[in-house]
């Protein structure tokens, strides 16, 4: 991992294909607990490679304070609840553009926002990726946004928040293409998603279904009045214990034209 330290601005770096990387307090001097820092503009072609964490240590994997392109890699096991922030516990997008392709982001866990975070001003773009198993105290089991964020042709599955937003929690402006929310938890409302003032979603082409809350809506809740959340050509059914509408139902869908 010194080559990510010492690349130089705008490097692309190629990890060993296949290979594993495990970090430990040992990789880190002084020790922290943010991680693996992008300072300045890097590309990185994982190569099928892996990057965890050491269960003996406590850091989120990656801190973004720059450009940063990164693809074909499994970013498991990040801790980011000691972490400045307390998000992303794989990786948190503090400043710049984040391109993630074809990345398994696995069993990281945070505050808020379990895998990925990403906070205001940012711009974070996610494809044919899978966001999967990954856990927040708080908010955004699977991913968080504050900033501006793109999730195309990916699946994000079996998230957990222990308050809303199991699969995303947005407060920004976020975009669904093409993609595959299910089977996510959260222990108040929004097991797939759930979208608060000033946020606003659009979903297209997707499917949400199969997800679960502890009370309603287990779906998307959309805590930013009619129109913030808008679908187009996409399904949200089976969700549990409804699809968006909170209980008593509204006269009016938070989500214009779900049906619960």
């Amino acid at each position: 991992m010194n080559a990510i330290r010492n690349a130089a601005s705008g490097a692309t770096l190629n990890l060993t294909p296949g290979c594993t990387y495990v970090l430990t307090n040992s990789t880190f001097n002084p020790i922290n607990t943010t991680g693996l820092s992008i300072n300045k503009p890097l590309t990185i072609h994982g190569r099928n490679s892996t990057i965890q964490r050491s269960a003996t240590a406590k850091f989120r994997l990656f801190t973004v304070n720059a450009n940063f392109t990164l693809d074909r890699v499994r970013l498991r096991e990040g801790d980011a609840t000691t972490s400045p922030g307390g998000l992303g516990g794989a990786i948190a997008v503090n400043s710049g553009t984040t391109n993630l392709d074809a990345v398994l982001i696995q069993k990281n866990t945070a505050t808020f926002s379990g895998g990925i975070g990403a906070v205001s001003g940012t711009v974070v773009n996610v494809t044919n990726s899978i966001i999967q198993g990954n856990s927040a105290t708080r908010n955004g089991g699977g991913t968080g946004n504050n900033g501006r964020m793109t999730v195309a042709n990916s699946v994000i599955n079996g998230n957990r928040a222990g308050e809303k937003g199991g699969g995303i929690a947005n407060d920004g402006t976020l975009a669904v293409v093409q993609s595959l929310i299910t089977r996510n938890e959260a222990g108040t409302v929004g097991g797939g998603i759930a979208n608060f003032v000033p946020g606003t979603v659009t979903v297209t082409r997707s499917l949400v279904n199969s997800n679960k809350a502890t009370t309603a809506p287990g779906g998307i809740d959309n805590e930013n009045g009619v129109g913030a959340v808008v679908r187009s050509a996409a399904i949200v059914q089976g969700n549990t214990p409804t699809n968006c509408s909170p209980v008593p139902a509204p006269s009016v869908s938070p989500v214009t034209g779900c049906r619960n």
